[in-house]
């Protein structure tokens, strides 16, 4: 394609039933499927920096065009419609870019709308007020490493349903401390140092898990060991480089990064055994719902009361917003209705009906 424009003037959000899309997206997954009399169509997702959207092609288009795999520029041209209560573009035509100078790969790339170096300069924080001598070292010799602070301030939290974008690690990593650190105030018996450094350092084994860049994708180490045997491992062998870091305390830092998913069926080789795993498996958890609802959320249109079906929730989430009126601003109502119903009745000398209706029968 050679007329390729420069600016992107249409994303994910201008999208609605019936409209027509005539832009660029990046191809974030691609799946080949077949009819019932068995030609091929092809299911995609398209993505850009404001979220994602469902492309079919089908067969005629996908006979015709042009050959493209997942991460590659395509333009699109197609018809925005409604199937089982989400939006899908129908595809028109798709063409790969081939010169990709004048992209600006920003308008691609999903990334945390939170300020990344305040962020972390919280978690950091977080780590100045660890008291106990071998957990600060440990965390330090993540912390104050250069390529690692790189990796974990760009890397993802997820592929797709929550924290899933640039800096969604650090994002997701910052409220889980937070939240458990808001808990060490209400149970006297948790170990705040303990407690601390296990959510700091619970998914960074996602920083090897995933590739983050225009699309995420999941790593051969992530496909083949995932990011809580990654971070075992890795946690394991920095405690071997601190002199007499206590076997107690590694157990339990390490037994929290096992366990952190909950359940042998979720991907923990371990289910929580201390009080403070049981606290940031259910943090983590809660955290991750909330990111997944957020995302869904965003991804959803203006007058939408349910979302379609979401995979992770395994069911519609209902999305319309609580209208509440503020009780001052009720009682102000209230007062101007009354004066406007008592001018109207002056002016046209009609007697105030009484408040309660039944007397008017």
């Amino acid at each position: 394609m050679n007329n390729l424009r420069k600016e992107k003037k249409q994303f994910i959000s201008d999208l609605k039933v019936g409209s027509i899309a005539d832009t660029i997206f990046v191809v974030s997954k691609k799946q080949v499927r077949k009819k019932k009399n068995n030609e091929d169509y092809c299911i995609v997702t398209l993505q850009d920096k404001e979220g994602s959207i469902e492309g079919v092609i089908w067969t005629e288009v996908f006979r015709n065009s042009d050959d493209f795999s997942e991460g590659d520029f395509v333009l699109v041209k197609g018809d925005v419609k409604q199937y089982r209560n989400s939006m899908q573009l129908v595809i028109n035509s798709i063409s790969k870019i081939e010169n990709k100078e004048d992209i600006e790969y920003s308008d691609f790339i999903r990334a945390t709308k939170k300020n990344i170096d305040s962020m972390f300069s919280e978690i950091k924080s977080y780590i100045d007020s660890i008291k106990n001598s071998y957990l600060k070292e440990l965390l330090d010799l993540y912390f104050k490493d250069k390529k690692f602070i790189e990796d974990f301030k760009n890397s993802t939290a997820a592929v797709r349903y929550h924290h899933a974008y640039r800096g969604g690690l650090l994002e997701h990593t910052l409220a889980v401390t937070k939240i458990c650190d808001m808990l060490t105030g209400i149970y006297d018996n948790l170990n705040r140092d303990l407690l601390i450094s296990g959510a700091i350092l619970h998914d960074i084994g996602k920083i090897r898990e995933y590739e983050t860049g225009v699309t995420i994708k999941v790593s051969d180490e992530g496909k083949l060991l995932g990011h809580i045997t990654i971070g075992y491992g890795w946690i394991l062998e920095e405690i071997k480089r601190i002199k007499g870091f206590p076997g107690d305390l590694s157990e339990r830092l390490l037994h929290i990064i096992l366990s952190h998913h909950g359940h042998k069926e979720f991907g923990s080789p371990r289910r929580p055994k201390i009080l403070e795993a049981f606290v940031v498996y259910h943090v983590d958890h809660m955290d991750a719902d909330i990111g997944g609802y957020n995302i869904i959320l965003e991804e959803s249109r203006d007058g939408e009361d349910w979302s379609g079906f979401a995979k992770n929730f395994e069911r519609s989430i209902y999305l319309k917003k609580l209208k509440l009126i503020n009780e001052n601003e009720e009682n102000t109502d209230n007062e101007i209705n009354k004066t406007d119903e008592n001018n109207l009745n002056q002016n046209k000398k009609i007697p105030r009906q009484p408040d309660n209706q039944d007397e008017l029968f």
